[in-house]
């Protein structure tokens, strides 16, 4: 089993906290200035933090597209700016919201696999990563 280093390592965890712009920019610069490959491991979870981002962004705008809509209906309206506001807005832990939360939690049950070295596991898209980018 090869070693993975620290930079790897330091790079995985960072991409998660930065919603893979971390990922993009070591991508580009391991490409055109270090003239290296990357490693199999940063890759994993390069394109596991893009997709999760691209993921959050789809739910985020699906919610801001719908909820509007979903508060004008009479009786219906009133649950929705309940889940609304539990779920966005009011603060839970510190200043974090419950949606902000569990968002945390995610990222970091994800930086912490990466930073013992390991292929952290999210359902769905880490299926598709691994049945379609083999190294």
């Amino acid at each position: 089993m090869k070693q993975i280093s620290i930079w790897d390592k330091f790079v995985a965890v960072s991409t998660y906290y930065t919603f893979g712009m971390t990922g993009i920019i070591w991508l580009i610069a391991s490409m055109l200035i270090f003239k290296k490959q990357v490693t199999p491991f940063c890759l994993y979870h390069i394109y596991q933090s893009i997709f999760i981002s691209v993921l959050l962004y789809v739910i985020t705008w699906i919610f801001n597209f719908t909820f509007p809509f979903a508060r004008a209906i009479p009786f219906v309206g009133e649950i929705f700016r309940i889940i609304e506001l539990y779920l966005f807005n009011f603060p839970i832990f510190y200043t974090f919201s419950l949606f902000n939360l569990i968002l945390f939690m995610i990222l970091s049950y994800l930086s912490l696999g990466a930073i013992f070295g390991k292929l952290s596991y999210f359902p769905f898209i880490s299926d598709v990563i691994r049945a379609n980018f083999r190294n």
